[in-house]
């Protein structure tokens, strides 16, 4: 029997709206009962930089653009070493039960708390080691996070030259949105039509004059000169617009593959792969290239996906980021759990996309992700838009749908690296500055972007981001079981991921040792070659390193909660 892509998007489509207008309206009222009444820091606050109230649906798109980056497209390609119904069901299950509650906890847990970020929070409700431990955790975090996205932007303009003047106008429709809905007061409509028209010039354009340089280190500096400007203007001019304004190109991609999806029956476009390949992989065409494989599908394929079904990134954006600008409380519903479930959505999209590959078209792509991703949207989406000819556009569109993802996620990384930059450094002139800050960042980044050892820092990545999830979530679970309210819904979420995250964290550190010891690199891009065998086998060893710190970082934090949790059970029995 021949199985299409409709019944999986259909089942996603009804488990994310129960999730949403069932289990989230029930928790939102139940639990964290918003008061419209009740003053935001968006107001408490409003400094016209950090602090400013942002209406419901641009910040819905803020969020939404905030949030999602290559975790939940890039993510579900494990899902072909496993087979695709193990990934199929931690996006659904995972996006239900953890996902939006913890975007949206996360949220609201800073907006009752003056728009403190999660550093300040685990010093109050957790101690001032663990608020020391987290700091440490973020800054190699961020590196990490950092370095992977800049290597992916540099990358896909590479590798899509026509996705460069594409997002170099998006960027600018961004800012020039922004000045003109919050500096020459045009409105929200004006502004969004103005911005959204650059954007679709920038992409016809670029379609027509692709800017084709095959050099890696040319697009690695480009890269970080638009992190750079995006991580450190002012968010109400910069980031937030062009953040918001790449919500639009983000969503319409989507749609396009849901759609695809949906028809998927009369375009006769079947799904391609198992639907299970074994605990340890190596399923259909991925067994035919002998591409690397990751590990056991616990705890791997729960950090591999990272972002689809649950992402720690999303609880930096969640505080450091919406909390700040959230008008009134009623709005954390759809700004915080809305975002998380419409980025369900992409994962199940992009899951949709790798589905329908056959062995022999996963083999032409040599295993690469996005190669692959590109290939699956254009043959779910092309034959619905103009057959053959169609692939004339959905190959540019989706390479500049990729960079969109990664770029606007990478330009919020650069700003909370800063942030955190300067509550390690303290109040020093010069050292603590934003800038200084931002370009240390970017220039670390950039070497281990350069390098091109992006399976190593994706695999990190994903370890590290997961376990930052449980991380805020136990802070979630402490603050309302101080304020005695029911804390089980967050609290076992925080457990798993923990013990998951952690357990994943061990086996990336000593399969990177393993391969130093062995000689045998983990390596992919230009590190593969044997003239750089010495190179890739130091960066295993660095990143082995990095996963130990992590390990350590996250246990610390861990350990704490828990003195913490005991020490609120004692209080209400005394």
């Amino acid at each position: 029997m021949q199985l299409y892509p409709i019944w999986f998007v259909v089942l996603g489509i009804i488990i994310y709206a129960l999730a949403y207008y069932v289990y989230a309206r029930w928790y939102d009222r139940n639990v964290w009962e918003p008061d419209p009444k009740r003053a935001t820091p968006a107001h408490m606050y409003m400094d016209g930089i950090t602090f400013f109230p942002v209406g419901k649906w641009v910040l819905y798109g803020f969020q939404f653009k905030g949030i999602a980056g290559l975790g939940p497209i890039l993510g579900p390609f494990i899902g072909l070493f496993y087979g695709w119904l193990p990934a199929l069901l931690w996006l659904l299950i995972g996006n239900f039960f953890i996902g939006w509650i913890h975007d949206y906890s996360v949220l609201f847990l800073s907006v009752r708390n003056e728009g403190k970020t999660l550093g300040p929070l685990s010093y109050e409700l957790i101690s001032p080691r663990a608020r020391k431990a987290l700091i440490g955790f973020l800054f190699f975090y961020l590196i990490l996070l950092i370095a992977t996205f800049d290597v992916l932007c540099s990358v896909f303009f590479m590798t899509y030259p026509q996705s460069v003047l594409a997002t170099t106008l998006m960027f600018i429709g961004g800012i020039i949105s922004g000045l003109l809905m919050y500096k020459a007061r045009a409105g929200v409509t004006t502004s969004t039509i103005v911005g959204l028209i650059i954007t679709i010039i920038g992409i016809i354009i670029g379609i027509y004059v692709p800017l084709p340089y095959k050099n890696l280190g040319f697009w690695v500096f480009y890269t970080s000169i638009l992190l750079l400007i995006g991580g450190t203007v002012s968010l109400m001019y910069v980031t937030q617009p062009v953040i918001y304004i790449a919500s639009f190109p983000a969503i319409a991609g989507i749609v396009l593959l849901i759609i695809g999806g949906l028809i998927s029956p009369a375009t006769g476009v079947a799904i391609e792969q198992p639907a299970w390949g074994g605990v340890f992989g190596m399923a259909g065409g991925m067994k035919a290239k002998n591409i690397f494989t990751p590990g056991p599908i616990w705890p791997i394929l729960f950090v591999s996906i990272a972002c689809g079904a649950i992402s720690g990134w999303h609880s930096l954006v969640s505080s450091s980021g919406s909390a700040p600008l959230l008008d009134v409380e009623t709005d954390a519903l759809p700004v915080g759990a809305g975002s998380m479930l419409t980025e369900g959505l992409l994962a199940l999209a992009s899951l949709s996309a790798y589905m329908v590959l056959t062995p022999e078209e996963v083999a032409a792509a040599h295993g690469v992700k996005w190669t692959a991703l590109v290939t699956g949207a254009s043959k779910l989406v092309a034959p619905w838009t103009g057959g053959e000819a169609a692939w004339g556009w959905t190959v540019p569109f989706y390479g500049f749908w990729l960079e969109v993802y990664a770029l606007t996620l990478a330009m919020l990384a650069v700003r909370f690296f800063w942030m955190v930059w300067a509550d390690i450094t303290g109040a020093k002139p010069i050292i603590s500055n934003k800038y200084v800050g931002s370009i240390i960042g970017l220039i670390i980044g950039g070497i281990l972007a350069y390098t091109g050892a992006w399976i190593n820092l994706w695999l990190l990545f994903g370890g590290s981001n997961q376990l930052l999830a449980g991380l805020a979530l136990t802070l979630v679970s402490l603050y309302l079981t101080k304020i005695k309210k029911p804390s089980k819904y967050t609290l076992g979420p925080a457990i798993f991921m923990i013990i998951t995250c952690e357990a994943a964290l061990l086996w990336e550190a000593i399969a990177m040792f393993r391969a130093v010891a062995l000689g045998t690199p983990i390596a992919k891009g230009p590190l593969a070659a044997p003239a750089y065998k010495g190179i890739a086998l130091a960066l295993n060893g660095v990143f082995g390193a990095f996963a130990i710190i992590l390990f350590i970082l996250g246990l610390i934090v861990a350990i704490d909660a828990s003195k913490a949790f005991a020490r609120l059970r004692k209080a209400e029995t005394e």
